[in-house]
């Protein structure tokens, strides 16, 4: 049953801080109906802030559905876009102070650091919802291109959804590789349908790849009966393609320098093809060549050109199956 729908902001977790000041986390609860329950996090890592743009256009687009069509709501949108605010205010990946990384310390408590109290309260307030996409990017130092990594654990539940995304690339991860105090882990294992979603590169945003992403969690979200059906959504324009361990190659640095792209982002390789050259800032001559082991797609590619032996230059998935 739909209903005329409220928007509101609201705080879901508060602790007193050491200088008689409390710090705030909030969201922002847009209500219609009785349907679905979806929600949209963001912000958990302080350098990434492509998913605070995302939460940015899903508002004012749920602002002018208010204005324009207010039934059209049949469930609830809830927006986590700030969630580790103090990371976010420093531009530190892990919350300042504790020197933790929020994103593992899930399902967390509610006693204990502020990291562990945190977890719990957003692990509380997101309990139960239809599905819930957490938001990251890149760090600074490499570009993705927009995709959904998923647990193989639980590919059955949610590949069907993911593909319904309007993103580039399904990533299946084995469970041996998948750290299981992440709020996605910790979600899915309770039953909460949880997709994580990675697009460009920390401290940036890229508008297109943000559109794109609306784009299929509109989709989404009308699917499970969110919105009304006659809800104008965009169209879905992308065709994720299937990786998963055995077809995604990871090229690493065989010397330290300045690494110097050749070949572009998200475009289809050749095996030997040069993807990129590492060189000395104090010679003039190449140290090491980056080349394609397979045939393939190069869907990461190094932002940040100064490397040490070993760093991650690329990733390259061989083409095997085609698209979902």
């Amino acid at each position: 049953m739909s209903a005329p729908f409220t928007i509101k902001t609201e705080t879901f977790f508060t602790i007193e801080m050491p200088f008689r000041e409390r710090m705030e986390t909030r969201r922002t609860v847009f209500t219609g109906g009785d349907g679905p329950r979806v929600a949209v996090v963001a912000g958990i890592h302080g350098d990434e802030l492509e998913g605070l743009y995302c939460c940015h256009r899903l508002a004012a687009l749920l602002e002018e559905l208010q204005r324009t069509s207010p039934n059209a709501l049949l469930g609830s949108v809830e927006l986590y876009p700030a969630v580790n605010t103090l990371g976010l205010d420093t531009l530190t990946r892990g919350l300042p102070v504790f020197d933790v990384d929020l994103n593992r310390s899930f399902p967390g408590s509610a006693t204990g650091p502020l990291p562990n109290r945190l977890a719990d309260a957003l692990m509380a307030a997101l309990s139960g919802a239809a599905l819930v996409v957490d938001i990251h990017a890149s760090n600074i130092y490499l570009r993705e291109i927009p995709q959904v990594r998923i647990n193989q654990d639980f590919d059955d539940l949610l590949v069907p959804i993911a593909r319904r995304m309007n993103l580039d690339l399904i990533w299946l991860h084995g469970a041996a590789t998948v750290l299981e105090t992440t709020v996605a882990h910790s979600l899915n294992s309770t039953d909460t349908p949880c997709l994580v979603v990675e697009m460009g590169v920390g401290m940036r945003i890229t508008p297109e790849y943000c559109d794109q992403l609306v784009a299929g969690l509109l989709t989404v979200w009308k699917d499970l009966g969110v919105l009304a059906p006659d809800v104008p959504v965009p169209d879905i324009t992308h065709t994720p393609f299937i990786a998963d361990d055995s077809n995604v190659h990871f090229l690493n640095a065989q010397t330290s320098g300045m690494f110097i792209p050749a070949a572009a982002h998200w475009t289809g390789v050749r095996r030997g093809d040069v993807l990129g050259t590492i060189v000395s800032p104090f010679h003039g001559d190449t140290l090491s060549e980056v080349r394609s082991p397979v045939d393939g797609i190069l869907f990461t590619l190094r932002e940040y050109p100064l490397v040490y032996e070993g760093s991650l230059m690329a990733r390259v998935m061989a083409r095997k199956g085609g698209r979902a």
